[in-house]
């Protein structure tokens, strides 16, 4: 996995004869799964200066059918049902965990053990203690990667974050994130591993991608008390009978940063209408800032305390950083371009570089607030410290 010294100064026809291979293993081929690979197929087309190009060289999967479909869609490329014989191959240097969040645990654990890098889906495991031990083995080894939230890789989001740093808030006083879906609303969904077992529950799935974005834009979580709600209490189980739903459709949490400041976080897929609604606003002594994927390609900001009633709409639509070759800046933003820079992220991760990709210990920041949210609601709301 050597890279040439000096790559970026050549001009990027040598780049790109001279890009080393990164081989990728990808374990999970659900719908995730395939997103992840069309990301790591269409890189080097996007980001053609990168000096690893990312290769899918193996894929294990945990029935035949998706095995199949992983060889039909990605070519000649070794498939099979036991995901530990990725574990054993000289030509991956990575592997990308998409599987159900409560295998992500042994997992990681078994890539990192191998001394293979690891890039795991959100959340990165089931619980606080599970993801602390995977962020420390990694430390421990030495090795790369990271855990995709992908929504930080937002255009509008960085800008946000770049505004942030320079100011623009002054001192934080409130925060508020919500992330709303419809998908739950349907009681005769079946019963699957996102409504039972570890790592299931809106919580998990929705609102670890905002307490991700609450670390990343304001800093760590100290406090929490939250509010659980399973709103369809059975579905259908593998032989047709109703089971028991033990995971929740919606939580809404009150959180108390490390500075003083408050703020809440809702989650939740009962919304009707909602498809991937993500707002954040965000209120300071010298200003603020409003997020909206009803807007995804701009910015609500109020500048100064003295500022036109209403603000002004800063336009971002899509100046990623870096910027890919073919999304150009003046285009829209879009969800598969958040994606496609995270990947960017996750490769110049691989080899060590900083990024803003969210690392195994901020992620085990996120699990263990979320830890606390579940004992803040078995305590009927009771603050929990983190």
């Amino acid at each position: 996995m050597a890279v040439a010294i000096g790559v970026e100064a050549l001009p990027r026809e040598e780049q790109d004869c001279m890009a080393q291979e990164l081989g990728i293993g990808l374990i999970g081929y659900g719908a995730i799964g395939r997103v992840h690979a069309l990301c790591l197929k269409m890189l080097p087309m996007l980001y053609p200066s990168l000096p690893l190009r990312p290769k899918i060289v193996a894929v294990a999967s945990g029935s035949t059918t998706s095995t199949e479909r992983a060889r039909q869609e990605l070519g000649d490329i070794f498939v099979t049902t036991d995901y530990r014989e990725l574990l054993q191959r000289d030509d991956i240097a990575v592997i990308d965990c998409c599987t159900p969040t409560g295998q992500h645990a042994e997992v990681a654990m078994a890539v990192l053990q191998a001394g293979k890098q690891l890039l795991c889906e959100k959340p990165l495991a089931a619980t606080g203690a599970e993801a602390q031990a995977i962020a420390q083995l990694a430390n421990e080894r030495g090795l790369g990667g990271g855990v995709t939230y992908h929504l930080r890789f937002i255009p509008a989001i960085q800008e946000a974050r770049r505004l942030i740093e320079g100011g623009l808030l002054g001192e934080l006083h409130s925060f508020h994130l919500h992330y709303y879906r419809a998908s739950n609303l349907q009681p005769d969904r079946p019963l699957t591993w996102r409504f039972a077992g570890p790592g299931s529950g809106v919580l998990q799935d929705l609102g670890s991608h905002l307490l991700d974005l609450v670390n990343y834009l304001f800093g760590p979580i100290a406090r929490v008390n939250a509010q659980l709600r399973t709103v369809v209490p059975t579905r259908l189980g593998p032989e047709g009978k109703p089971v028991p739903v033990n995971s929740d459709d919606s939580a809404m949490l009150q959180l108390k940063l490390q500075d003083g400041a408050l703020g809440t976080i809702e989650a939740s897929k009962v919304v009707p209408g909602a498809a991937d609604d993500i707002r954040i606003m965000a209120y300071g002594s010298q200003g603020s800032l409003v997020f909206d994927t009803l807007d995804p390609n701009g910015l609500l900001v109020v500048d100064g305390p003295e500022a036109a009633v209403g603000g002004r709409r800063i336009s971002t639509l899509s100046f990623a950083v870096p910027q890919p070759v073919i999304i150009q800046a003046e285009k829209a933003s879009g969800s598969l371009q958040w994606y496609l820079s995270t990947f960017e992220a996750c490769c110049r991760a691989s080899l060590g570089e900083t990024t803003r990709l969210t690392s195994f210990s901020e992620a085990a920041h996120v699990q263990q607030v979320i830890d606390a949210a579940f004992a803040s609601a078995a305590a009927d709301g009771a603050w929990v410290t983190v």
